[in-house]
């Protein structure tokens, strides 16, 4: 995982090359310019033969057949990684043991979110300090949810399984005391918990400690909207546990990695 890693960061670090000569026309093309020319134009018609139009079934408007529909230019935009956004990646990978496979899927769901998190906001090229500290967050729990461990992947799921079923502005003000309660709540807030250890890690727990929502719930339902998010991709979903309508969550047997 980590050189699959770096071969984004040496790639990044490339410079781009300079334009190429312009390459002679291709076949494709000849051929498209030979049918133009012998293409006959209006002035060879026929007189009092104008321009036929196709009758169709009741109903329909004839159309022009040489009527040509004006073509619509879509404006598409190329979301790259960002340097700091590559070395987040690589952090989490190795802070969680993330092998190379399940690393190539953490990317994946990445970008993907990348692409929502910029249709979604407002301000797409400007990330207040907020949404930076979620993003770093997010790439964290992917990474969790990536982890070889069993025992992290099933205590994400308790916690992803927790946020579905609050409603309300739970009763803490930051990520890691949320995922600290919830681990207690549900039994496994034990010292030998692998996933209470882990955020309870220096660097770990810096990242979560910095989603503060405080008595905001403007910021509390942002932070939730991300959590569900994560949620959402079947890289998460094959380890959750479904939370049926009356708010209870079954652990799922689908896992079967040891």
């Amino acid at each position: 995982m980590k050189s699959f890693l770096q071969d984004l960061m040496i790639a990044k670090k490339k410079e781009t090359r300079g334009p190429s000569k312009k390459e002679e026309e291709s076949p494709a093309e000849e051929v498209s310019n030979e049918s133009k020319r012998a293409r006959p134009n209006d002035d060879n018609q026929s007189p009092g033969q104008p321009n036929e139009k196709i009758p169709l079934l009741p109903g329909y408007i004839n159309v022009d057949i040489d009527k040509e529909t004006p073509m619509v230019a879509i404006t598409t935009e190329e979301l790259d990684f960002t340097w700091e956004e590559l070395e987040m990646l690589q952090d989490a990978c190795v802070l969680s043991g993330v092998g190379p496979r399940a690393g190539k899927r953490l990317v994946n769901v990445f970008k993907l979110m990348k692409i929502i998190w910029y249709r979604r906001d407002q301000t797409p090229d400007v990330d207040t300090p907020f949404e930076l500290r979620m993003k770093e967050a997010c790439v964290l729990i992917l990474a969790l949810y990536a982890s070889s461990s069993k025992s992290l992947r099933l205590g994400m799921c308790k916690v992803l399984a927790k946020v579905e079923q609050t409603r309300s502005m739970p009763g803490c003000d930051n990520l890691k005391v949320f995922i600290e309660q919830t681990l207690k709540e549900r039994g496994t807030g034990q010292a030998k918990n692998n996933l209470l250890t882990m955020i309870h890690d220096g660097k770990c727990s810096r990242i979560l400690e910095k989603v503060v929502w405080g008595e905001d719930e403007e910021k509390w339902n942002l932070t939730r909207k991300d959590l569900r998010l994560l949620r959402s991709f079947s890289f998460v979903g094959e380890y959750s546990e479904p939370v049926d309508g009356n708010g209870i969550h079954h652990p799922s047997s689908t896992d079967t990695r040891n």
